[in-house]
């Protein structure tokens, strides 16, 4: 058998990925009127849960292919650095997304502003995505296949399924799909269930879904992002008070997870809600000090400036 270096394998199939996000991250920008941002910020969220999803799936096929490759004697963890800088570089453009929505809505109560090449770009971004797919498709099927893992071999979406993307890119249409999978395991279900959930608005459904996935498997690589939404679902019901308590279990029980900068920030957030500045003024100065280079600290910094 033929034997495929570590790092070829790894970075054949994380680079689709890597790429087909940052175009859909670069190809959208702007100020829009309210509907647009909450669509923009519809598809961040989706792009957000495909990559808490990419980068859980990547651990795990990592660890298999590391066991794999440590039984035929071949080096291992090559390259590993350059990976991990490519996540970090997405979970940085989403935070650079995220704080254009925050500046958009702000633009959108005092001014009403619109940007007409929003669509355009909506549509050229969804063009993007559907190649992205398709070439992550490959990239996870010669990986799959090398380690043995049929279950992780996806089909490839042709015919009718492009046509229908393409006729919803070309009309305007947002939604943003993976091409389909093959029935996914009990508790990236139960992930999925409460993720749309919450993007439908139906923040108390959501709520009991990611509690009860909490609930059942809380040392999966997705438990710190259910904790992390779970917040989000109280803080969109302006239930300030619950959504604090949800972001510090966040930073508690998962002090190493990429969402702690943004539970401080969403903390903070909700403490100026709730009137209370002096707490909101510390939690986001800790935010800057902590993460002085993210985009977290950027939001940070913008709030911090318009309290009087």
């Amino acid at each position: 058998m033929n034997r495929i270096g570590s790092t070829d394998i790894r970075m054949g199939y994380f680079r689709p990925v890597v790429l087909g996000l940052l175009f859909f991250c670069f190809g959208l920008g702007g100020c829009a009127t309210q509907q647009d941002v909450s669509v923009l910020q519809r598809q961040i969220w989706d792009a957000r849960r495909e990559l808490d999803k990419t980068k859980a799936q990547f651990a795990k096929l990592e660890k298999a292919m590391d066991e794999k490759l440590e039984a035929e004697g071949q080096p291992l963890r090559r390259n590993q650095a350059a990976v991990g800088a490519q996540l970090d570089r997405i979970e940085l453009e989403f935070g650079r997304l995220n704080g254009q929505l925050e500046e958009a809505a702000a633009m959108n109560e005092r001014n009403g502003v619109r940007i007409s090449e929003v669509q355009q770009r909506q549509m050229e971004s969804m063009l993007e995505i559907r190649k992205t797919v398709e070439d992550l498709q490959r990239g996870q099927n010669l990986m799959a296949s090398y380690l043995g893992l049929q279950e992780l071999v996806v089909t490839p979406t042709t015919g009718s399924q492009k046509e229908k993307k393409a006729d919803q890119a070309k009309s305007g249409a947002v939604e943003v799909k993976t091409a389909s999978k093959p029935p996914s395991s009990d508790a990236e279900g139960l992930y999925d269930k409460a993720f749309q959930l919450f993007r439908g608005g139906k923040f108390e459904a959501a709520r009991a879904e990611f509690s009860s996935y909490l609930a059942r498997y809380p040392k999966t690589d997705l438990a710190d992002n259910a904790q992390f939404w779970l917040g989000e679902c109280h803080y969109s019901e302006k239930s300030y008070r619950e959504a604090i308590a949800a972001y510090e279990k966040t930073i508690k029980d998962y002090p190493k997870s990429d969402k702690v900068s943004s539970a401080l920030l969403k903390q903070g957030m909700a403490f100026l809600e709730l009137g209370d500045k002096t707490a909101g003024k510390i939690l986001l100065k800790k935010v800057v000090k902590g993460y002085p280079q993210s985009n977290q600290a950027k939001i940070a910094r913008s709030k911090l400036a318009r309290i009087k």
